[in-house]
């Protein structure tokens, strides 16, 4: 479920009415045309209706401090709602930035995370550009908190929590029976429709056709349960379950991404976080295992990836157990920003990349690899790398990330810092 985003203006009435309501003006319908519902002005303790604070409360709020002397005001409204996180728009007149600087301290001493983006002037045509920043940092949160996830075979316990606490979301059980059951249902029409889209995006000619209809069938069954269930991600302990009915899930995690629903591999919450973040900026991204280092150079390597990243894919068998079927794929050449989260959910790091090469270039690795460049000396990435997996994600959204990541309570660090100052 989406959460809703409310602008929730601040002042103090010693700044004056009209000037601080001429101030609003020059901004409320930039929200407006958005679709972010902007509140009235709240100057007073009387403004804090229960109407208000239940709104306030359901909502991820942006609060746009109009003037200075609202710090005791914003805490007291942040704190009633019990919200965990809030946007906070300042600009340089009427003591607003100090307002915001306190604001901040003192929510975060009530564990609730918040960002302030910085004006000149709310009437400048710079400011709209920040106010575009807001909305799309603020809609990407929104759209990653409160969800519905199901995985398919066990997960970690301790990982279904902290995945659970972070995005304050639901993690549901589905058995391997259950997918099967469900597989076995699957109509023979609906095979061929997908059938039909899949060739027009990969070549499966000299493919064996009961194979490929058994991994198409994995995908329409897990298309039911997200539908039926009202799931929004999903991510999947492949590595039993190709084990135990000889067929791998590959081929159904790369169409469910090119569908929109964010689906890991290996169970792996932790990156599915990372994928959903990547998402709710409007970007696919690749999943990868580090499998090589060298220089400035990172190899890149894993079997599932969604074909709408790529620019050429083939069928293959799945690499460690031969068995069909995993795709291998050319990315676009261009910036990429690679990013791993830590076991405890604690911390994310980035590292700002470039695409050399991709492809099947190796027998002796995932079928989909990547080597990628950076800027800094990479020889001692294995011992800085918070995790085996990574996202690999187009173009450079760092500093995206790093607020979004704020918001959520989870540390950011640039790679590059690590290596360069240990």
């Amino acid at each position: 479920m989406v959460v809703d985003i409310v602008v929730v203006p601040l002042a103090s009435k010693v700044h004056g009415p009209q000037y601080y309501e001429e101030l609003l003006k020059s901004v409320e319908d930039v929200f407006i045309s958005n679709n972010v519902k902007v509140l009235n002005i709240i100057d007073s303790d009387e403004g804090l209706s229960k109407d208000v604070l239940d709104m306030v409360g359901n909502s991820l709020p942006i609060l746009l401090i109009l003037t200075g002397g609202t710090s005791r005001l914003a805490t007291k409204l942040l704190s009633m709602c019990g919200v965990k996180r809030a946007l906070i728009i300042a600009h340089e007149g009427h003591n607003s930035l100090p307002s915001a600087i306190s604001i901040r301290g003192r929510v975060e001493r009530e564990g609730i995370s918040a960002y302030i983006f910085l004006c000149s002037d709310l009437r400048s045509s710079d400011c709209l550009r920040t106010i575009d920043t807001v909305l799309r940092v603020g809609k990407a949160v929104a759209q990653i908190v409160n969800l519905k996830v199901g995985v398919v075979g066990s997960v970690d316990d301790e990982e279904r929590e902290l995945f659970e606490e972070v995005l304050n979301s639901k993690v549901v059980s589905i058995s391997y029976e259950e997918l099967e059951r469900r597989v076995s249902e699957v109509r023979d029409e609906e095979v061929l429709e997908v059938l039909r889209r899949f060739e027009g995006s990969v070549g499966v000619s000299d493919l064996n056709t009961d194979y490929l209809r058994k991994a198409l069938k994995i995908y329409v069954a897990l298309r039911w349960f997200v539908e039926g269930g009202g799931l929004n991600a999903l991510a999947i302990n492949c590595f039993p379950y190709l084990i135990k009915y000889g067929v791998t899930p590959c081929i159904a995690v790369s169409l469910l991404n090119d569908d929109g629903v964010v689906t890991a591999c290996e169970a792996d919450l932790r990156s599915l976080t990372l994928m959903l973040m990547s998402k709710a900026l409007g970007r696919y991204s690749w999943i990868a295992n580090l499998v090589g280092v060298s220089s400035k150079q990172l190899k890149l390597a894993h079997c599932t990836i969604a074909t709408k990243l790529t620019t050429k894919c083939g069928v293959v068998t799945h690499f460690e157990s031969g068995y069909p079927y995993s795709l291998t794929c050319k990315l676009p050449e261009g910036t990429y920003t690679l990013v791993g989260i830590d076991r405890d959910f604690s911390t994310i790091a980035t590292l700002k990349v470039r695409l050399l090469s991709s492809g099947l270039m190796s027998d002796e690795m995932c079928r989909t690899q990547a080597v990628v460049e950076a800027d800094v000396d990479l020889s001692n990435f294995p011992n800085i790398a918070l995790s085996n997996h990574h996202i690999l994600i187009p173009g450079d959204v760092v500093n995206d990330l790093m607020i979004i990541s704020y918001l959520l309570g989870v540390e950011s660090i640039k790679y590059e810092l690590v290596v360069s100052y240990g």
